[in-house]
């Protein structure tokens, strides 16, 4: 078994990635936290193969944590946790660090799991962890700013001025400003404009980084929308909300009662 500690100061959060990690049955959750100091006092306690650590906490936030963890453990699987902090994001990537964008989306944790279980069934598993943290150990003072030997605009995702989408005769070249939202029906993904429905060839994972530089938020496991449209958010049942968007059909996109904390976050709310 693969042993897990969740933290994130998001009950809500913490509850749908656990719900995630538990329909894999090689994957064990031996505790949870709700704040910097807490997680690491257990993750030293109970000494898991791996930590699910949300960037923004309070006490101490994840960076903070990680670093501290390996200063006294090499070998732990370090998997981050962010809402917002893109150039954090794609320097993780970037250094074989696995992140988890939130909302959860379900196929990105299964990856990080094939990730995880991929190195903790390596044979040189501790040593290929050792030199791997040793890389997220310069790579954390980089970002938290101790020593910043690279500007941030590296990080950042480039940003696009057209999106390609198939059509019906031809290629449709959309402007990622007059897209309203972004939903997935079974295998499809499709772009909602105010004039048409677009079939994609990208994963819902594709279009949310390649949208990363314009206001979209993943509302919901199968959608993502542009608030920038985004008009009234209206209560619906079981915690979850309904946001209205300002075309003219008021198109409607469902938000998980697991995204709504972080979507008043991003309003203000």
């Amino acid at each position: 078994m693969i042993s897990v500690v969740i933290a994130d100061d998001e009950p809500l959060a913490r509850d749908e990635l656990t719900y995630l990690l538990k329909q894999c049955e090689d994957i064990e959750i031996v505790g949870e936290a709700s704040q910097g100091t807490e997680a690491l006092e257990k993750i030293l306690a109970l000494k898991p193969d791996v930590a699910f650590l949300d960037i923004h906490m309070p006490n101490l936030d994840g960076l903070t944590v990680a670093r501290k963890l390996l200063e006294v453990n090499q070998t732990i699987m370090i998997v981050f946790a962010t809402a917002y902090d893109q150039h954090a994001i794609q320097a993780f990537e970037v250094n074989a660090v696995d992140y988890l964008l939130k909302p959860f989306d379900e196929d990105r944790v299964l990856k990080t799991v094939e990730r995880i279980r991929h190195r903790f069934s390596s044979p040189n598993n501790n040593s290929e962890n050792e030199k791997l943290n040793n890389s997220l150990v310069e790579l954390l003072k980089k970002v938290s700013g101790e020593s910043v030997s690279r500007s941030v605009s590296q990080f950042q995702a480039p940003i696009i001025s057209k999106l390609a989408v198939q059509g019906e005769d031809s290629i449709v070249l959309l402007d990622p400003k007059d897209i309203l939202y972004v939903y997935r029906e079974n295998r499809d993904v499709f772009i909602k404009t105010s004039i048409k429905v677009y079939l994609t060839k990208y994963s819902l994972q594709a279009l949310e980084e390649k949208l990363a530089s314009y206001p979209f938020f993943h509302a919901h496991r199968s959608y993502l929308v542009n608030l920038n449209f985004a008009q009234e958010l209206v209560p619906w049942f079981n915690g979850a909300y309904t946001l209205i968007l300002n075309d003219e059909e008021r198109s409607r996109v469902p938000v998980s009662r697991a995204y709504v904390k972080a979507l008043k976050d991003v309003l203000e709310i």
